[in-house]
């Protein structure tokens, strides 16, 4: 089908959010187990001819931290889940040094061109226990390159996150917003543990200045009031107790009495 200017960069425009969108729920599934999700991304241009090298068009990718990468893989490398919109999922590694393509390394998770996000988290799992034997080597075609753009689009509707967080689809933003609101519920649990020892650990003063000056950061950037509390007061209690020495180790606990506030 010929679409009209106007109307093609709508539909690359609504695509774009919609792979977003979809992106942003399976990153949010995956930070609720505690996977490090470091970035999202979303490309919606449905008729770039650039693509027809790689047999596909739009796509979207969930970008995992490095030293997930290298605890999960044993080296740095890249490595990522890639959302093709021809052919749905996949897992790629290319190792260190590798002249690998990226189709050349991926491992398809088949089962449909969008499957529901649980099933994504749980393809990782596999590739968790067993990267080079998780899915398929074989790529599975699920519609034709730059065809039906406003089909997809209905698709990826169902996986829309407007509800989720007050920001548009802006780049990250919605993305941002529930990797805030994961990692406030992780500090949350891990200040309110059970059967919490000291532990000790030394410190540069350099080293201990990054680290608050990290937490001011979090406390300065994030889009939630409660993740912003937890970080001042973690970084005042490290401050306070830095001043006064480990015997002041329990009266300086402000984050663990606001975190259990939030239970």
């Amino acid at each position: 089908m010929t679409y009209t200017k106007d109307r093609a960069a709508r539909l690359r425009s609504d695509l774009e959010a919609a792979i977003g969108g979809y992106m942003v729920v399976v990153a949010g599934v995956l930070l609720d187990e505690e996977v490090p999700v470091t970035s999202v991304s979303a490309y919606g241009d449905f008729d770039d001819l650039t693509q027809d090298a790689f047999e596909g068009d739009v796509e979207g990718s969930v970008e995992l931290a490095h030293a997930f990468r290298r605890r999960v893989l044993g080296d740095g490398g890249e490595a990522g889940l890639l959302w093709c919109g021809v052919s749905g999922w996949c897992f790629f590694h290319i190792p260190e040094g590798s002249d690998l393509s990226l189709l050349d390394s991926a491992r398809w998770m088949g089962g449909g061109l969008t499957p529901e996000p649980r099933r994504v988290a749980a393809f990782l799992s596999e590739v968790r226990l067993d990267a080079r034997n998780a899915g398929s080597g074989e790529r599975p075609f699920y519609r034709a390159p730059h065809s039906e753009p406003d089909v997809l689009l209905t698709r990826l509707s169902v996986f829309d996150t407007a509800g989720q967080c007050a920001e548009p689809w802006t780049g990250d933003s919605r993305f941002a917003c529930l990797r805030s609101s994961a990692h406030q519920r992780r500090a949350v649990e891990a200040l309110t543990a059970a059967g919490q020892e000291i532990v000790d650990v030394a410190l540069h003063t350099g080293e201990l200045k990054a680290l608050t000056g990290l937490l001011e950061y979090v406390e300065g950037s994030t889009p939630h009031d409660e993740l912003r509390e937890l970080a001042r007061h973690l970084a005042r209690d490290l401050t306070l107790r830095a001043r006064d020495g480990v015997q002041s180790v329990d009266e300086h606990r402000n984050a663990f009495g606001y975190a259990d506030e939030q239970r």
